[in-house]
């Protein structure tokens, strides 16, 4: 599990030989829509916009199920478009570290929140730049999309 654990988190604070700049977040939340419904509007989301989902963590629900206690909902979701990632990587091969793309909800209280996390910009690549900068509207898109009333 440790082992685990660090290779999940390396890549977030590994040093970038001045390839990239620190990644942003972005996030939204609801009050008016379940947990489930988001959840649900976020898969129609990303395979809306040509993604395609390869993974989906059940932390929260694994969590209640593992140890038998309250818990709160928290998942994520990773996902990539194959025409999308030869672009990046052609672009700049050490982009490899940001694949793929990742988005949280969770629940807090009467919220449901939904984050994703941004590719860098302002990198020393202008065309890593401008691929970043629609890339990340997709992304951004993607979260207001579910979060939407």
């Amino acid at each position: 599990m440790r082992l685990f654990l660090c290779l999940l988190i390396l890549p977030l604070t590994s040093g970038c030989n001045g390839l990239f700049e620190e990644s942003p977040f972005y996030s939204r939340e609801t009050t008016h829509k379940s947990y489930q419904d988001v959840m649900a509007e976020l898969e129609i989301a990303i395979t809306e916009r040509n993604f395609r989902i390869t993974g989906h963590n059940r932390i929260g629900s694994v969590i209640r199920e593992r140890d038998g206690i309250e818990f709160p909902e928290y998942d994520s979701f990773q996902f990539c478009n194959l025409t999308e990632a030869r672009v990046m990587l052609e672009i700049s091969p050490a982009a490899v570290r940001w694949m793929p793309c990742n988005i949280s909800l969770r629940s807090e209280g009467d919220r449901v929140i939904v984050t994703t996390h941004l590719l860098p910009l302002h990198n020393s690549n202008r065309k890593l730049d401008e691929f970043s900068t629609q890339i990340n509207q997709r992304l951004k898109d993607i979260v207001d999309f579910a979060v939407a009333d």
